[in-house]
């Protein structure tokens, strides 16, 4: 008989497959946006002075 770790759990939620707690056991905190930067995203800073005026518009006309 085997014993399953996650007997506490319902029989849906238990699989077979790598521990999510296994899977995760490498990944560093998340400290912010920083880390998500693309550098050299936009060709030019007009380019993005115009991404955020158009970013602000959309913004300002969902909130109306």
């Amino acid at each position: 008989m085997t014993s399953n770790p996650h007997s506490d759990r319902p029989a849906e939620w238990v699989s077979d497959k790598t521990d999510l707690d296994e899977l995760l056991k490498n990944v560093k905190p998340y400290t912010g946006g920083d880390e998500l930067a693309i550098p050299d995203f936009f060709a030019s800073d007009e380019e993005h002075e115009e991404f955020l005026a158009w970013y602000r518009a959309e913004r300002e006309k969902e909130l109306a």
